[in-house]
C-alpha cells in the first residue's frame, strides 16, 4: 500500500488558498484562475515528486463577513467558505475547504481510488493601501485514501502559506502563493514535506 500512496502524489490536489481575509459583499462573484508547480518530498522513501496543478473557481459572498466557493483542480473538485473575523489595517478570518477526488480506471500509473481533503486555516491580510495587502496563515490538512481494491490510508499535515494581492484595474487581482506543508501523521499524501508555489489571477463580477 506504502507504493500506492505514493503514487497518488501525482493526482493529489492543490494545497493553497489565494485567500486574503477580506470576503465579498453579499451578491458579488469573484472567478479565479490559477497554477502552481510543487514538490512532494516523501522522507521514508527518499523520493521526491513534481507536481503541476491548474485551478479554476469562482466564489460569491452570501453574508456580511461571508463568502463560499467552488474549485475544480487537475483532477478533482473543492468546496470552500471563509468567514470574517475582524476588519481593520489587519484582518483575521477562518478557512475551511472540503473536497476529493476519484483517479482510475484504467491508468496504470496511479491506481483507482477516491480520496477526500479536509484543510481548515486561518489568514491574516496586512493592507499597506487600497490595492495591495499581504497575506499569511496557519493551515491543518487531513486526507483520507479508498483504493478500490480494499482498505484504506490516512493522513494529517501541518503548514503555513504566505502572499499578497495586489489588485490591478478596477476589478483585477494578482495573488501569488506560497506553501509549507509537513506530514505529522500517517503517509496520505506523503510521509514528508509538501511545498507549491502559484499565483493566480482572479476577477470581481
Amino acid at each position: 500500500m506504502r507504493i500506492a500512496v505514493l503514487s497518488l502524489v501525482a493526482a493529489c490536489g492543490s494545497v493553497t488558498t489565494y485567500q486574503s481575509a477580506d470576503t465579498l459583499p453579499p451578491g458579488r462573484w469573484q472567478g479565479m484562475a490559477a497554477l502552481a508547480l510543487g514538490s512532494y518530498d516523501d522522507v521514508e522513501m527518499h523520493q521526491k515528486t513534481p507536481t503541476i496543478v491548474a485551478e479554476i473557481g469562482a466564489r460569491r459572498g452570501v453574508a456580511d463577513n461571508t463568502d463560499v466557493g467552488l474549485k475544480l483542480y487537475t483532477l478533482g473538485i473543492e468546496a470552500s467558505v471563509r468567514q470574517r473575523l475582524t476588519t481593520g489595517t489587519w484582518s483575521w478570518a477562518l478557512l475551511g475547504a472540503l473536497g476529493g477526488l476519484r483517479t482510475g480506471p484504467g491508468n496504470t500509473a496511479i491506481p483507482e481510488a477516491l480520496l477526500f481533503q479536509l484543510r481548515l486555516g486561518a489568514v491574516a491580510t496586512r493592507r499597506t493601501s487600497g490595492s495591495f495587502a499581504w497575506n499569511m496563515g496557519p493551515l491543518v490538512t487531513g486526507s483520507l485514501w479508498i483504493p478500490a481494491g480494499g482498505g484504506s490510508a490516512a493522513g494529517a499535515m501541518l503548514g503555513a502559506f504566505g502572499g499578497f494581492d495586489w489588485r490591478f484595474g478596477a476589478r483585477w487581482h494578482l495573488i501569488p502563493e506560497l506553501t509549507l506543508h509537513r506530514s505529522v501523521a500517517g503517509d496520505v499524501p506523503v510521509d514528508g514535506t509538501v511545498g507549491e508555489l502559484g499565483a493566480a489571477f482572479a476577477r470581481d463580477w
